[in-house]
């Protein structure tokens, strides 16, 4: 591929020439993600019942048994005791650990935001000590990020660190800490002497008080809590970068976790969307199967349809990230710090993306079930609860929106990415509809140079936009390499939508862009809808 194509926002510029997708898989990749899937179907859903009914620490106890698969390091370096896996595989296997959600959660803690600050900012010292531990089991990590007055606008804790000769004292309160109930090491965050925001690694020690349960909407199997600093004594040698480097630890490793929070969406949509394929099959009105009236088996084309555009987004993603992980450097840390920088925009935006389609394909799978779907007996019923905090945990989707537009717009005057000449808007083909979206963007981006802050009423729309276009041009790109007619009829049901959207879109950012908005004749969708579900079948 050209170099163009491999930097962010690369593609508000053009559609690479190839890219990964997951018919690329080797044998041994699929091999994990099948022994994976075997574990977490055997050895974790049979434990469920137990974890939601007051037995999270039960949850350590099969992380412990993850560990033995290898599952704890699959990001971590061979030296460290991790298996290093390349970011697609890693992807692969983190959609396979999400069929159970509230293990899902406990391992993508531990193993992203619990463990990659560490890689990231870590001294040798402290990632030979923590790093074999944090992959054996031995320890489990958790992040500690969260206050009570200070979700969104993180850097605004309260916690503070005060310097005492060789150690740190910390006070302060965080919460919504997951694996808190049974986690070893805290990465925490607090300000030295009130002002300078610092990374911290804090084993559990005397100071360190973590409060009951939280009583939450879903994911009762998994450990959430309020930890209390009540002095808590840190050695200086486990402050995690400089001080007042807190923030890039922070920022960095969220990176990474929302772009964990993407695969995992994804794997849960492809269980969501089984459950209510397999429901519409059994259940039957009327005498016929449900699965055969169009308003059930639209659904489902719709879902299927919305994880192809996602999926192919992923691994586009996730090979991007590779490379950039691998890239030459006399210092691995610097490049692996620079590449979790590289993609902060396609991360956030993957988050989105895969959230709410997420939730649609969750929720049109409850409404799959009918009146069954709203009983506790049925999966469908914890899946809906537990999905639903996908959109707000490691950046709410209202923060990723601004988190995306704001990076593509610094990219842009920084010259990582230049805007290319449109045309006279058009649609008729999904290439033009692509070029089209691209001017729209491009324009609106430029437009936000002059305000100091991006208008909120005019990133929601730009936001949608820049995601179906990178979810569109994706889905299509694959659909062109691999020739697949159920690859084909999703790019054109999906380019539709995304036809009809762009309308309201160009209206909505016309102040921004400076001209009139576009005009979109909507194409008939139930010819598009019946060759999806034909080609599916």
């Amino acid at each position: 591929m050209e170099a163009t194509t491999r930097h962010t926002g690369a593609f508000l510029m053009r559609t690479p020439d190839a890219l990964f997708t997951p018919e690329r898989f080797d044998a041994e990749s699929r091999q994990m993600a099948d022994a994976t899937e075997r574990f977490v179907r055997e050895q974790v859903a049979p434990y469920v019942k137990r974890l939601e009914h007051g037995e999270p620490a039960q949850m350590r106890e099969i992380l412990i048994d993850a560990a033995m698969l290898g599952l704890l390091g699959i990001d971590i370096p061979p030296e460290f005791g991790g298996l290093g896996l390349p970011k697609p595989t890693s992807a692969l296997i983190t959609e396979k650990t999400a069929l159970q959600p509230s293990f899902a959660v406990s391992h993508a803690v531990h193993t992203s935001v619990g463990s990659l600050p560490l890689l990231l900012f870590g001294t040798e010292a402290q990632q030979r000590h923590y790093l074999p531990k944090l992959t054996a089991g031995e320890y489990i990590g958790a992040y500690a990020l969260t206050e009570p007055d200070a979700g969104s606008d993180a850097l605004a804790g309260r916690t503070r660190a005060e310097r005492h000769g060789d150690s740190y004292r910390i006070t302060g309160n965080k919460i919504w800490i997951t694996n808190a109930g049974f986690a070893d090491l805290f990465v925490t965050f607090a300000k030295v002497d009130g002002e300078r925001f610092t990374a911290f690694l804090v084993e559990r020690a005397p100071g360190l008080r973590v409060e009951r349960e939280e009583h939450k909407l879903g994911l009762h199997g998994s450990s959430t809590c309020r930890v209390v600093y009540e002095g808590v004594v840190v050695p200086a040698a486990n402050r995690l970068g400089d001080e007042g480097e807190g923030a890039y630890v922070a920022l960095y490793t969220l990176n990474l976790g929302r772009f964990k929070i993407g695969a995992a969406a994804l794997g849960i949509a492809k269980e969501a969307w089984r459950i209510g394929r397999d429901y519409a099959r059994e259940r039957t009105q009327f005498g016929r199967p449900i699965i055969e009236y169009p308003l059930m088996w639209r659904k489902l084309a719709w879902g299927a349809t919305l994880m192809h555009a996602v999926e192919s987004a992923t691994y586009r993603l996730a090979d991007d990230l590779e490379q950039a992980f691998r890239a030459e450097g006399t210092d691995r840390q610097q490049v692996w710090r620079a590449a979790a920088a590289e993609y902060a925009a396609e991360c956030a935006l993957l988050k989105v993306a895969s959230t709410e389609a997420l939730h649609q394909i969750v929720d049109d799978a409850l409404q799959i079930h009918g009146g069954y779907g709203y009983s506790e007996e049925y999966p469908i019923a914890a899946l809906y609860r537990d999905t639903r905090v996908n959109r707000i945990y490691e950046g709410t989707n209202e923060i990723n929106r601004l988190n995306l537009v704001e990076r593509l717009e610094y990219a842009l005057r920084k010259g990582l990415w230049t805007p290319q000449p449109t045309g006279a808007p058009a649609t008729d083909t999904v290439e033009a509809t692509l070029q089209t979206l691209r001017g729209l963007c491009s324009d609106a981006l430029r437009g936000l140079a002059p305000h100091p802050e991006p208008p909120q009423a005019m990133v929601e729309p730009l936001a949608d936009a820049l995601i179906a276009l990178y979810l569109l041009d994706s889905a299509h790109a694959r659909a062109q390499q691999t020739q697949q007619p159920a690859h084909q009829a999703m790019v054109a049901l999906y380019h539709e939508h995304v036809r009809r959207q762009l309308a309201g879109w160009s209206a909505d950012l016309s102040p921004l862009v400076g001209r009139a908005p576009i005009t979109v004749e909507a194409q008939p969708l139930a010819p598009l809808y019946e060759g999806v579900w034909e080609a599916l079948q």
